[in-house]
């Protein structure tokens, strides 16, 4: 597991924001080399944390204050 829940969480709100991006840039903005090239870094970067994310296997545990 990430370091604590909160990690986790704010990582998967991180992948919300960029597939939210990557909808507006693909459906609001006119083709261009620009765009595209935004378009493919940003599914590069989702696939990236989502890797992550997934390879994330170990046990949580509540850390002791």
């Amino acid at each position: 597991m990430l370091h604590k829940i909160s990690d986790f969480c704010n990582k998967i709100d991180s992948i919300k924001k960029m597939s939210d991006d990557l909808r507006t840039t693909k459906y609001s903005f006119p083709k261009s080399p620009d765009r595209d090239f935004r378009i493919q870094n940003l599914i590069e970067t989702i696939q990236a944390d989502c890797h992550l994310v997934s390879q994330d296997k170990s046990d949580y545990g509540k850390e002791e204050s």
